[in-house]
């Protein structure tokens, strides 16, 4: 066998001779009568304890920030797409729902889901309290599943609401105006400084989620209702006034909305401007009105149809002998809205899409506003979290540390005469180092190992039973939240591993200072 074949060999037997007497150390019988024994049971309940609050404090801060974002971005929305001018976040001016974005965004990577809205303050009345609210539009594309998931009775809205408008409030707006499910409240809308006019709304549902910003404030109705209030749009109408005494029809445009300076057409027709027109019926009729303004607002149209029941020699049919119908497309307000709300479909997503949305989709007269810039002090708190995670991770290692520093030196004076035998036949002082960092390593992974069961039973208690509750007033949920995720668990793992055997290297340096001739007959 040559020199180079058998270096392997020489290899092994000097890898496997240090961890051949680590294990025997760890075995030995007599241990427990050592001085070390408690001082390794101290070093390794550092190491448990010190595991679980790791992972505790990592799983609940994951976990709050989990819950907190999911309910600040559920019951509104990662990014919001507004119209430049808005400089309340509170009352919207209007912007066309026909975008080049809209609805195709939600095809855009990281995109999930966009949808309307439309904001406008508001008081609610009842005959005992009155409250001042911001009162949110939502269209049939509006995404109920947050708000279903924190409702306290009654049910979501059904949109579009064609029938009684109804209201969708919170749990602790329903206690301060004393309202159930099914009861009537007045909403009045506030147009300016001014036009403030009331509307009533049925109570559908109650929710709670735990913000304040939200429960303390927001009422959700159909965005119709705002729509109409706001007069974003146009809507026409023809009026038929009394000619008594005359045959034939005075008719005259009605505008309303927009900019309030409107222009009338009427198409086929040689009629001009508002009116009043007279209208000489001789057959069966159709007139069209087509109402405009000069703010480029989408016109509205209206028709009124003449039916002749019988007809005379007479120049112009009787009034007596006309039947009239009008109908109108019921006004240009349902092409506009307040904005748009884009939910993510990760959190972590949100600069890169909405710097994306910024450049490639909007034009000039439309901006972003992200929820981190709407709830600036939340989101901050959240980052607070992350801070504290580290103090606690970094505290917790240092303590681990320092007991199997100790538990290491106390282990070595023990093994003073072992060093010294060692030495004398041939070992020399990197290899007996490793023979404790070996021993100390089966301590730490052992504390590591128990340090995670308590850590991640607790978690799991708390997960299921939910035993640590918190005021939601103060941190927005109800209960201690914890997200358990095994690659952070890893990841603590590892790097508790790794960093107290690296800072053991240090007093593990002592059994070089060990002198074989005194170490022997060292008592």
């Amino acid at each position: 066998m040559t020199a180079a074949s058998m270096r392997p060999t020489f290899a092994r037997k000097a890898m496997g001779f240090p961890l051949f007497i680590a294990r025997r150390i760890l075995r030995e019988k007599d241990r427990q009568d050592r001085l070390s024994r408690p001082i390794v049971v101290i070093a390794v309940s550092g190491v448990i304890i010190g595991m679980a609050v790791m992972i505790l404090t990592v799983g609940i801060s994951t976990g709050f920030q989990r819950e907190v974002r999911a309910k600040v971005t559920g019951a509104g929305s990662h990014i919001e797409i507004v119209p430049l001018a808005q400089t309340d976040a509170k009352d919207s001016p209007r912007t066309r729902i026909a975008q080049s974005f809209y609805p195709a965004l939600d095809t855009v990577p990281g995109v999930a889901h966009i949808e309307v809205f439309a904001v406008k303050p508001g008081i609610v009345e009842t005959p005992e309290e009155i409250q001042g609210v911001v009162v949110k539009g939502v269209g049939h594309d509006h995404d109920w599943t947050f708000l279903r998931d924190h409702l306290v009775s009654g049910r979501v809205l059904s949109l579009p609401d064609t029938g009684y408008p109804t209201a969708l409030i919170s749990s602790w707006l329903a206690r301060r105006l004393r309202q159930q499910v099914g009861d009537t409240i007045t909403i009045y809308l506030v147009k300016g400084h001014e036009d403030i006019r009331p509307r009533r709304a049925r109570v559908q549902g109650i929710y709670e989620t735990g913000l304040e910003k939200i429960d303390h404030q927001v009422v959700f109705v159909d965005i119709a209702m705002l729509q109409r209030f706001s007069q974003w749009g146009l809507q026409a109408e023809v009026n038929v006034l009394d000619s008594t005494g005359t045959d034939g029809l005075l008719i005259e445009g009605q505008g309303f909305g927009g900019d309030h300076a409107f222009r009338y057409s009427w198409p086929g027709t040689a009629l001009r401007g508002q009116g009043p027109h007279f209208i000489c019926a001789k057959h069966d009729t159709t007139l069209t009105l087509v109402v405009q303004d000069h703010d480029s607002t989408i016109a509205d149209t209206a028709w009124l149809h003449v039916h002749v029941d019988a007809i005379t020699d007479q120049a112009c049919q009787p009034r007596s002998a006309l039947r009239i119908s009008q109908r109108t497309s019921g006004g240009s307000d349902k092409y506009y809205c307040g904005g748009f709300e884009v939910a993510l479909t990760d959190h972590r997503l949100l600069d890169e899409v909405d710097d994306r949305i910024y450049r490639e989709f909007l034009g000039p007269e439309l901006r972003t506003i992200t929820a981190r810039e709407k709830f600036p002090e939340i989101f901050a708190w959240l980052e607070l979290l992350d801070t504290n995670v580290v103090v606690v991770i970094v505290l917790m290692t240092i303590v681990a540390v320092i007991n199997m520093a100790s538990a290491l030196l106390i282990i070595i004076l023990e093994r003073t005469n072992m060093i010294g035998v060692l030495k004398a036949l041939g070992s020399d002082n990197r290899a007996i180092r490793r023979i404790f960092l070996i021993d100390a390593a089966y301590i730490i992974g052992a504390g590591i190992i128990l340090g995670d069961v308590l850590g991640i039973g607790l978690a799991l208690v708390q997960q299921h039973v939910g035993l640590v509750h918190l005021p939601v007033e103060s941190y927005y949920v109800d209960k201690v939240p914890v997200d358990l995720d095994l690659m952070p668990i890893a990841v603590l793992n590892i790097g508790v591993m790794v960093v107290c055997v690296l800072s053991l290297i240090l007093p593990s340096m002592y059994v070089s200072r060990v002198a074989p001739a005194k170490a022997i007959r060292f008592e």
